[in-house]
Parts: structure tokens; C-alpha cells; sequence
């Protein structure tokens, strides 16, 4: 599996599914090369919680070495 999996892409969010061993700055960096916004500014982990309030990050359901991640740009 690969270390990131975009699950969920808006305009000014998106969800992220990675490996629990990647830290912030590596996540960042992955997400902006596989998914780059198209504007000036670039996605960065969201200081909020998903819409649903779960924390951010969170574990994932389907694979207890991954966690998903709110992004916003």
C-alpha cells in the first residue's frame, strides 16, 4: 500500500490516509506532490477536527499502522 492515500479532495480541504510512521513535514510534503492545490498556497495538516468532530489525526479503521489526517490549504 502506498504510504499516502487521498481519500477525500475538496477545494480547500482533503483527507488523507498514511502510514502512522510518517511525521507532519513528510505527510505535507507527499500530499503537495500528489495533489497539488493549483493556487499559491499549499495543503497543510488542519489545526481542526473532521466535520464529524473525531480528532485530527485519527485512526484508521481498516489498518490499525495508518491514520487519516484532515488537510486544508
Amino acid at each position: 500500500m502506498k504510504k499516502i492515500n487521498i481519500y477525500s479532495n475538496g477545494i480547500v480541504h482533503c483527507s488523507v490516509c498514511v502510514d502512522s510512521s510518517l511525521i507532519v513535514p513528510e505527510i505535507e510534503e507527499l500530499v503537495n506532490q500528489e495533489n497539488m492545490t493549483g493556487i499559491n498556497s499549499k495543503w497543510k495538516v488542519s489545526k481542526e477536527n473532521f466535520k464529524d468532530g473525531s480528532p485530527n489525526p485519527n485512526k484508521c479503521e481498516d489498518d490499525k499502522n495508518r491514520k487519516h489526517y484532515l488537510m486544508v490549504c
